[in-house]
């Protein structure tokens, strides 16, 4: 009271708080349902965040399945990134030379060039391969022959023009014995073409080399997308 007059006993103090804390002795912790609803949602954007979307997989030509890349589907360290780098162009045919270590596997050859494939959709290509299309409308790489070797002396622009040529073409002119078109394509362990201008067949990769009608492999050919 404002008088001076004591307060009775037992008269309990003003308390404090925000309107829309819980009352005194009530748990300050958020409704169990809401907490368990904000859990599966966590796990949920985890699991979308590590396992990657299938569509970026590659599809088996003859059943239409798309298969797993070891160590790019999983997350698990089944096949590492591998180092590249573009060390020979030959840009009259859009064409690079990409040099990756020498043990790099054959799992690894084909994350690579599902990690190309990814940056070119991102429009971050750039980044691993120089462009290869100049001017085109549709970008930098709208056109672009992508040859990986492991090996230093066959990633050369003379390599590069040995498969631009074909298997009709002239030995490598620079050589005294010349290198072979059969030789050449034997080397490659990966190859990654792409052509924007055709709309139903952008990309295309394989494991070794194959020709754009498919007839001429190399000995390790398989396709990936």
């Amino acid at each position: 009271m404002t008088d001076g007059t004591p307060e009775p006993a037992g008269t309990p103090e003003p308390v404090w708080r925000n309107p829309s804390a819980p009352e005194p002795g009530k748990p300050t912790g958020g409704h169990p349902i809401a907490a368990a609803v904000g859990g599966i949602l966590t796990l949920w954007l985890i699991l979308w965040v590590v396992i990657p979307n299938p569509k970026d997989q590659p599809t088996d030509p003859t059943t239409g399945q798309t298969t797993a890349t070891p160590g790019l589907t999983t997350g698990t360290p089944g096949a590492p990134h591998v180092t590249s780098r573009t060390v020979a162009m030959l840009p009259e045919y859009n064409a690079v030379a990409v040099l990756v270590p020498p043990d790099t596997t054959d799992e690894q050859v084909a994350q690579l060039l599902q990690r190309f494939k990814k940056a070119r959709q991102d429009e971050t290509l750039p980044q691993y391969i120089p462009p290869t299309s100049k001017g085109d409308k549709l970008g930098p790489h709208a056109i672009a022959d992508i040859y990986v070797f492991s090996e230093t002396d066959w990633a050369t622009a003379d390599s590069l023009l040995i498969l631009a040529r074909g298997p009709h073409g002239p030995p490598d002119p620079g050589k005294k014995n010349g290198r072979t078109f059969p030789e050449a394509i034997g080397r490659v362990r990966g190859h990654y073409v792409i052509n924007l201008h055709e709309a139903e067949h952008r990309d295309r990769a394989s494991i070794g080399y194959a020709d754009e009608e498919g007839q001429i492999h190399g000995p390790n050919y398989k396709e990936l997308f």
